[in-house]
């Protein structure tokens, strides 16, 4: 008990005067209009400060979790663009004009997290959080809204490999889509950030700042999905067409998220296109 005394006798007059400032200080501040709202001004903004540095700490904290509900709701918002496609391609095929079948095909999109990715190498690949469990089969193409990332390799019970379109072997459809002429994407294993658009013809005229984005003829990726705009073009001297540089939309360095394609109808353009090898091996 002295040892909590003794600090307070010998302080005493500080102690007290110390009483008396904070007595004085609120007679004062609540007396005084001018002195309380500079006060109720100060604590506000100090209040403030600490929600603001609170809510920022609670944002990050359910960052990934808000990430995950954004996916989902872009892929149910891509499937809706696509049927609302389908829809528009059903009524112009009235007319005498018909649009792009490729827009009948129905997709879902599946939100998927990119769990590993490299883009230094000559042959990248993506790894992500989902697998046949899910729905996810070899050969399905992996998008965001920014681009198409490459097409599903192997695949396991919950995971996925996936061939990246950093990949010397990857091929992609694409089209200008100013002029809707059509080529193949490909990738020559330099420079991550570009890609080349190749077998356009060489009279075809093409500007830097095109639009490249996929042709919609593909079984695995639909129509309008944006890859990049065009650098610049030259005519290869070897194959005569043009070799057009293309910059990517998607930064493949900063991969978080992504979503399956899945076309609901592949089965059945599978079933209707073993037609053609029927037919070829048939005998006359």
């Amino acid at each position: 008990m002295q040892f909590i005394l003794k600090p307070i006798i010998k302080n005493g007059l500080f102690i007290f005067y110390v009483l008396l400032s904070i007595l004085a200080f609120v007679f004062t501040f609540r007396q005084k209009v001018y002195h309380k709202s500079v006060l109720d001004k100060t604590s506000t903004q100090i209040s403030g400060y600490w929600d603001k540095k609170i809510s920022s700490a609670t944002q990050f904290i359910h960052l990934k979790d808000d990430n995950r509900e954004l996916q989902a709701e872009n892929a149910e918002l891509r499937k809706q663009l696509e049927l609302l496609k389908a829809n528009y391609a059903l009524i112009d095929s009235l007319s005498p004009v018909v649009s792009n079948p490729a827009f009948h095909q129905t997709y879902q999109f599946l939100p998927v997290e990119i769990i590993n990715n490299s883009v230094m190498k000559s042959h990248n690949y993506l790894t992500i959080n989902k697998g046949t469990k899910h729905g996810v089969k070899n050969g399905m193409a992996v998008i965001t809204h920014q681009g198409v990332l490459g097409y599903v390799a192997n695949v396991s019970p919950n995971y996925a490999r996936v061939m990246s379109l950093l990949n010397k072997n990857a091929r992609t459809t694409a089209q200008i889509k100013r002029n809707q002429y059509f080529g193949t994407v490909v990738w020559d294993g330099k420079d991550p950030r570009y890609v080349h658009l190749t077998e356009i013809p060489k009279y075809i005229e093409v500007n830097k700042g095109d639009t490249i984005q996929t042709d919609g003829k593909s079984q695995r990726v639909p129509g309008g999905v944006m890859i990049g705009t065009v650098v610049s073009s030259k005519i290869d001297e070897v194959s005569g067409e043009l070799d057009i540089v293309v910059k990517l939309k998607q930064d493949f360095s900063r991969l978080r998220y992504g979503q399956v394609v899945v076309n609901l109808d592949q089965t059945e353009i599978k079933e209707v296109e073993k037609v053609d090898s029927t037919a070829q091996n048939a005998k006359p």
